[in-house]
């Protein structure tokens, strides 16, 4: 019974008013909370809490507006679905996830999730800084 109030807290708190969780995104193991929807790095099916691995979270807004590309799409107002606005987040996503993966990889950790993304698991870091200095 107490697993079933774990995830059904977990889909009642979502994010966005009237969004829905599917059942299947969200990993509730030994009170650990983890939406898989949020993790921005490493894969959620080989995270296991009794490991005691390093999470890592993140505030990809914070990190996207220090991106040069992100930076130009919002200085000179590119418009979505222009090809120049493509060519744009191409790169800024690429240079993103590269610097998740060498954030992660300095750290040591097993999993990046947007902040909020796991709950009841202890070994949670806030790698936003060092993610940003990875860029």
């Amino acid at each position: 019974m107490m697993l079933f109030s774990l995830l059904l807290s977990g889909l009642l708190a979502s994010p966005v008013a009237g969004d829905s969780v599917p059942v299947d995104s969200v990993l509730v193991q030994d009170q650990v909370n983890l939406d898989k929807s949020l993790v921005r790095w490493g894969n959620p099916a080989n995270f296991d809490p009794a490991k005691k691995a390093l999470v890592g979270t993140v505030r990809t807004k914070e990190v996207y507006r220090m991106i040069p590309a992100w930076q130009l799409i919002q200085k000179e107002k590119v418009k979505k679905g222009t090809a120049r606005h493509e060519v744009l987040m191409r790169e800024t996503t690429a240079v993103y996830k590269r610097a998740l993966g060498r954030a992660a990889k300095a750290r040591n950790t097993v999993l990046i999730v947007e902040q909020g993304g796991i709950s009841g698991y202890a070994s949670v870091a806030d790698l936003t800084g060092a993610i940003i200095a990875a860029l």
